[in-house]
């Protein structure tokens, strides 16, 4: 967990983990009502992808998040294949 990329400038969109028994509509609810803005669900219902924020404005881990993650770097692990192929 260490070694997984965090977010450092608020530049790139961010993944909220969530455990994975709470469902797509929990954790994106849950996500808008802490004040991120919601992208997309992620490869997971339990996973989903905010926009960027400036570290010292960004909102909170929602509740009963487990952590934040940065999608630069993970080639796509925790995204949805739709948004990879629109990437590409």
């Amino acid at each position: 967990m260490a070694s997984l990329p965090r977010a450092q400038d608020g530049g790139v969109p961010t993944a909220i983990v969530f455990p994975p028994w709470v469902g797509a509509a929990e954790a994106i609810s849950l996500s808008l009502a802490t004040g991120h803005r919601v992208l997309r669900s992620g490869r997971l219902p339990s996973i989903v992808v905010v926009a960027p924020a400036i570290p010292e404005n960004a909102p909170p881990l929602p509740p009963g998040a487990w952590f934040f993650l940065v999608l630069t770097g993970l080639a796509g692990c925790l995204d949805t294949a739709a948004a990879m192929e629109v990437s590409r």
